[in-house]
């Protein structure tokens, strides 16, 4: 049992450290391109990284939580269902990559497309990896791929969007290379003959649009503020907002683990679970804006008003205080719910952002953006409400 136990803590050690190296790339990168050329130059990128992720979120089509789905339901068949998905998936791929080519606008850069394609072949083996469970490959994949990224940066004395592009290029086309490694460079041989239109593109599409609008209902801030803003403001409130994006995601970092505990407690113990969390969220508030004024301003050398983090604050403590009781309403099939409260988020924050970014800057977006959080939570705690007004078995 002690064996067990070890092995868990040791898989949740290398998936922590995985996430660990979010953080530190979206710090470390844009750091290096501003030091070795400017603000304006990292601002240039954030056209391309957000059509790349954008894209390489449509082609995934949700497949990873359905194949993790199908994967439990049938253990012997994991990578017929896999290859099935893979080439079913090749559908909205064309469809997404033949948009890019022709258009005049999106993506013209050989080096955008081939960050593009490293982004989409690391994506395809991503349920491969959870499924197996080799969280240590993984995080050595990323390290490997941050580690090629920041050296193409430093190798390079002239640093235009090209090269900050090539850099993400590489970093994605090496971390797909060890991933595929990591899982036995498993073949898509006579994959043809298993595609199933209804299976991975129909039966994804619940998955896909809640995935679409939560991307859209955390990131509609940043995408608003690149049509609003100049190229040396777009690249500041981006590194902003993706700071406190990945304090965010704390919450699915600790929720993760317990997901499986989650899905078996009743609808009482869940809440009480959710109480304690919004408590400790509460508590590392002001620890979190401490950190985050000390690398915005002593390592990007901005000098951001308190505003800021009062809104930094209100835009991440609601996310603690909803995550937990995601799983009771997947457990309950609310899923369109949680799929229209994403899409409301993005729609109060992007209206909002427009009306706010020009008066108030960086912190007007975040205030959008926490609005939106907000909204998700009261939405959340409706339903909480809904589903203990339910019957008990």
């Amino acid at each position: 049992m002690a064996s067990i136990e070890q092995e868990r803590w040791l898989r949740f050690a290398w998936n922590a450290a995985r996430y660990a190296l979010g953080p530190i790339g979206g710090l470390l990168v844009p750091w290096l391109v501003i030091q070795r050329s400017s603000q304006e130059a990292w601002g240039q990128v954030v056209l391309p990284m957000i059509l790349v992720q954008l894209v390489a979120h449509i082609t995934q089509w949700g497949s990873k939580d359905l194949l993790l789905r199908e994967f439990a339901r049938m253990p012997d068949r994991v990578l017929d269902l896999w290859r099935a998905s893979a080439i079913t998936r090749a559908v909205p791929w064309i469809v997404c990559a033949l948009m890019l080519t022709r258009s005049g606008l999106i993506l013209k850069d050989a080096w955008a497309m081939s960050w593009l394609v490293g982004l989409v072949l690391a994506n395809n083996v991503e349920p491969l990896i959870i499924w197996g469970k080799k969280f240590a490959g993984a995080a050595v994949a990323d390290a490997m791929g941050l580690g090629v990224q920041v050296a193409i940066i430093l190798w390079n004395q002239y640093l235009d969007a090209d090269t900050i592009c090539l850099s993400f290029a590489g970093n994605q086309i090496a971390r797909a290379l060890i991933l595929w490694s990591v899982v036995g460079f498993p073949s898509l041989g006579h994959a043809f003959r298993l595609f199933n239109m209804r299976m991975h593109l129909l039966t994804a599409l619940p998955f896909f649009l809640i995935g679409f609008s939560g991307l859209l209902a955390s990131r509609i801030d940043l995408y608003t503020a690149n049509v609003l803003l100049d190229r040396a403001e777009v690249g500041r409130y981006q590194i902003v907002a993706s700071l406190f994006i990945q304090f965010q995601a704390l919450a699915a970092l600790v929720v993760t683990p317990l997901t499986k505990d989650l899905y078996r407690l009743n609808i009482e113990s869940v809440s009480r679970y959710a109480r304690r969390m919004r408590m400790w969220a509460l508590a590392g508030l002001l620890p979190m804006c401490a950190i985050a004024w000390a690398v915005l301003t002593f390592l990007f050398k901005f000098e951001l008003s308190w505003g800021v983090y009062a809104a930094a604050g209100a835009l991440v403590w609601p996310v603690f205080a909803y995550v937990p009781m995601m799983n009771q309403l997947y457990k309950h099939h609310r899923e369109l719910s949680v799929m229209w409260a994403n899409f409301a988020a993005a729609a109060l924050t992007c209206g909002l952002t427009l009306v706010l970014l020009p008066k108030l800057g960086i912190a007007g977006g975040l205030l959008a953006a926490a609005a939106g959080q907000w909204l998700m939570l009261a939405w959340m705690k409706r339903e909480e409400h809904r589903l203990h007004a339910l019957p008990r078995m």
